[in-house]
C-alpha cells in the first residue's frame, strides 16, 4: 500500500496543489484551503492537513513552492512550480494527468 501512496497518491495530490495555485490570484493560498480543494476533487483523492504540509515541504525542497507562516501555512507557487502546473516541465514526483479535473 505504501508503494501505491508514494507512486500514485502523492504525485496526484501535488499536481492538484500546483494546478490550484496556478488558478489563484498571485498564485497564493494556504494549507487549510488546499486540503479542502483536494478533498473536493471528483477523483476520490483525499488528504489530511499533515499530508498536505508534507507535500508542500517536498515541493518547497524542489523549488516549486515557497512556504511561510507557522500557525497558518501560506504557500506560493514559484515560476518553476507554475511550469510544472502548465505542463511546460515535468517531475516524476508530480502527476501529469489529473482524472476529472
Amino acid at each position: 500500500m505504501n508503494d501505491y501512496i508514494e507512486k500514485r497518491v502523492k504525485p496526484l495530490r501535488r499536481a492538484i496543489i500546483l494546478r490550484f495555485l496556478e488558478s489563484c490570484r498571485d498564485y497564493i493560498s494556504n494549507a487549510d484551503i488546499v486540503v479542502s480543494v483536494i478533498n473536493a476533487t471528483p477523483d476520490g483523492v483525499t488528504a489530511y492537513y499533515n499530508e498536505v504540509v508534507e507535500d508542500l515541504r517536498w515541493m518547497e525542497a524542489k523549488g516549486y513552492v515557497q512556504i511561510s507562516g507557522e500557525a497558518t501555512i501560506v504557500v506560493t507557487a514559484t515560476p518553476a512550480g507554475l511550469r510544472i502546473a502548465r505542463g511546460d516541465n515535468i517531475d516524476p514526483g508530480i502527476s501529469r494527468d489529473i482524472p476529472g479535473v
